[in-house]
């Protein structure tokens, strides 16, 4: 007996058995599958999923996006693991992040990177407001005009990023030139 075998709960065709044999007298047909003669099966369609029909007696096309990843509307990460059409607002590209969201990061990153260059120079020093202030202390004992004139110099660069900051938030695309900027300082 040719049957085609379906999902249990999605009732999506997963494929067919030329040749099954009931076990038993009384056993008509898998719980899972039907007779190939009784619902024929309908061509593929890209993009679309095989489904019986609820009275088992035809099949629909069901949307099938399984396995893409993409982005909800609110910007988390969302992959299809069902048939059925995208969610309300589902994206294959993330959302722009908020201008705001932006400016914090950025702002993070430049006095990150000021105090990591500022540690480099009080070597040995941590990344830290306690190991860059020990370090500091350390340094104006040994070169004040060395430490003063490193100090200055980092400034100089931290001052040139947050105007370089101001500047991108008024600009066109104020998140591109925002992420545009690239932190640096001075070795």
């Amino acid at each position: 007996m040719h049957i085609l075998i379906i999902d249990g709960s999605t009732r999506e065709y997963l494929g067919e058995d030329m040749d099954w044999q009931p076990p038993h007298p009384w056993v008509a047909l898998p719980a899972d599958a039907v007779a190939a003669d009784a619902v024929p099966l309908p061509e593929p369609r890209p993009g679309f999923a095989r489904v019986l029909t609820m009275q088992a007696d035809g099949w629909e096309y069901v949307e099938d996006y399984r396995g893409r990843a993409g982005w909800m509307p609110d910007g988390t990460p969302h992959a299809i693991d069902a048939l059925g059409p995208l969610p309300d607002g589902w994206r294959e590209t993330a959302p722009a992040p908020a201008p705001e969201n932006v400016r914090a990061a950025k702002q993070a990153e430049i006095r990150a990177g000021y105090d990591t260059a500022l540690s480099g120079v009080l070597v040995g020093a941590d990344a830290t407001a306690t190991g860059v202030a020990v370090g500091a202390a350390l340094m104006a004992t040994t070169d004040p005009d060395g430490l003063a004139y490193l100090v200055d110099l980092l400034t100089a660069r931290r001052v040139e990023l947050e105007q370089d900051l101001l500047a991108a938030q008024t600009a066109e695309d104020p998140v591109a030139a925002m992420e545009a900027i690239t932190v640096s300082y001075p070795t």
